[in-house]
């Protein structure tokens, strides 16, 4: 049998004498663990084109004597690149990683809100700002000035942002290894990229901000900012495969709610991946929704997602 004899009561001194000797353990422990948190302070970059100031927030630059890997991450219609860079939490994995991470930024059209020139939506509201150019002048400068390797510059972007990384390359596919559209749409096919270029594109068949079906967005909003129709996601993906000179049969996998179709490159050209979501509404993949009735894909974290793809592909 168990014996239940009385038990002695810790006194209040006792007490207090313990939590003395287990204090500085406690700040030790803490301090410790602090250290090990790397610091993500960012650099604020800013530069002229031509006579406009533009500027970008740079994270984890390489050390003098080194280069490496940049991610350009771009903003969507109404963010900023401050706005980008907590969102999508890929400060973490460029200091998991070893790469750079860059958050370009476009035009202020409301306080706090700024836009990409992609020549189809908000033009009345940035006008004719040359954001190819500002782009151009930030990848040399990261070259040039914060050794950023320059055969593994990467971009993605989320909604507005992926429209003009689809944009940018198309005309610029010589300066970049790879790109990641994230619930973008493309508005025209009539630039053809000169070189091919690996591309990630993310979608979520519930988006009704940018549809995959293409046409005008269903947000009144967006909408009203619209100069011409999305190009419906099936044509945008045709079109990549053939710039690409993909594979014309995807393999095809089906993970959770999402579909994955790989047209795998063939001699000379490159991959074209297309990701649709089921059940994913507009948004960056992962995180929380933003606005009733549209809920982003929560299958995967997008910016895992796009560094995967990103990783192994460099530029000749």
């Amino acid at each position: 049998m168990f014996s239940h004899g009385t038990k002695t009561q810790p006194t209040r001194h006792a007490t207090r004498a313990a939590s003395a000797r287990l204090a500085p353990r406690l700040l030790l422990a803490l301090a410790l663990v602090l250290a090990l948190v790397p610091a993500t302070r960012g650099a604020e970059l800013r530069f002229k084109v031509g006579d406009t100031q533009r500027r970008a927030i740079l994270v984890n630059e390489a050390p003098a004597g080194q280069a490496r890997p940049a991610v350009l991450v771009l903003h969507g219609g109404a963010g900023n690149a401050d706005m980008q860079r907590q969102r999508t939490g890929f400060d973490a994995i460029a200091l998991r990683e070893g790469f750079t991470v860059v958050y370009p930024e476009g035009t202020e059209w409301r306080a706090g809100n700024h836009a990409w020139n992609t020549g189809y939506l908000l033009r009345r509201k940035i006008g004719t700002v040359d954001d190819i150019g500002y782009l151009d002048a930030l990848i040399d400068l990261l070259v040039k000035e914060h050794r950023a390797d320059p055969s593994r510059i990467y971009m993605t972007g989320g909604s507005n942002g992926a429209m003009m990384t689809f944009v940018y390359g198309a005309r610029r596919p010589e300066k970049l290894a790879a790109i990641a559209p994230v619930v973008g749409a493309m508005f025209a096919f009539d630039q053809k990229p000169a070189v091919s270029l690996p591309i990630l594109m993310i979608n979520g068949a519930k988006d009704d901000e940018v549809p995959i079906t293409g046409g005008m967005s269903r947000n009144p909003m967006v909408r009203a900012g619209q100069t011409a129709p999305y190009k419906p996601l099936e044509e945008t993906v045709a079109f990549w495969v053939a710039a690409n000179r993909s594979q014309s049969k995807p393999v095809v996998e089906v993970r959770d709610t999402y579909t994955t179709r790989t047209y795998a490159a063939t001699a000379g050209g490159a991959v074209t991946i297309s990701i649709i979501d089921s059940e994913g509404g507009h948004g960056w993949p992962g995180t929380q929704s933003r606005r009733d009735g549209t809920a982003p894909i929560q299958s995967f974290n997008g910016s895992e997602k796009v560094w995967a793809f990103f990783k192994s592909i460099s530029r000749p």
